[in-house]
């Protein structure tokens, strides 16, 4: 938005069943904050999604006029690698354009960390692999204090401070510039999800919301 474009969807797909990685209704509320709608596509085949996400961009060029899409994937930093891959070619495919904003100029995942947390964006730790995290980080908010602590425990635990190969915890943005109100999350369960990986299964504790609103900023 900054640099001039029109942002059409805020666009989600799910693949699993519930989606415990992020919350859908926290997501409606960052949809209603930033007035921008929110297309939710359920991949059918999450073995092989290429051919349902390619035909949902193909639409949304056809029928929309969509022009390029916007990933918040690292440059060069773990799926990324191969998201870029995939995209670019639907992308030439579709004659649209892919744009990745984080770009990751010194190849360290905590510089660009800090750099979202410096641009007063408030992410919380909303799903945790129990393999790395305690308990106590569920629900907790990046901010300069704690990206220090979670730079310290990714070391030890030798994962990507960012997790940007998913593997160790996912977050959720309960304010941010853009947003017009920020997000109170006031109700939620803490739940365990399972995700099963070829290497074998993993387990996550995540945040089941029951209540979120928006509220004025402080």
């Amino acid at each position: 938005m900054e640099q001039g474009h029109d942002v059409a969807y805020l666009l989600t797909y799910v693949y699993a069943e519930p989606y415990i990685f992020h919350s859908l209704p926290i997501m409606e509320l960052q949809s209603k904050t930033m007035r921008v709608p929110h297309l939710i596509v359920k991949i059918k085949n999450p073995k092989d999604p290429y051919e349902e996400i390619f035909q949902t961009l193909s639409r949304l060029n056809r029928e929309d006029g969509v022009k390029g899409i916007v990933v918040g994937d690292i440059v060069g930093a773990g799926c990324a690698r191969a998201h870029q891959v995939y995209y670019e070619i639907m992308c030439e495919k579709l004659g649209m354009k892919l744009i990745m904003l984080l770009e990751n100029p010194h190849n360290s995942t905590y510089e660009v960390l800090k750099e979202e947390i410096s641009a007063g964006l408030k992410p919380v730790m909303n799903c945790i692999n129990l393999d790395y995290f305690g308990e106590e980080w569920l629900g907790r908010e990046l901010n300069e204090t704690s990206i220090k602590e979670l730079k310290a425990l990714a070391d030890r635990q030798g994962i990507d401070v960012c997790s940007e190969d998913g593997s160790s915890y996912h977050t959720e943005v309960i304010d941010a510039p853009l947003f017009k109100k920020s997000i109170e999350i006031s109700k939620f369960n803490k739940a365990i999800g399972k995700e099963q990986r070829r290497w074998g299964e993993r387990s996550w504790l995540y945040m089941d919301v029951k209540e979120a609103s928006l509220k004025p900023k402080k």
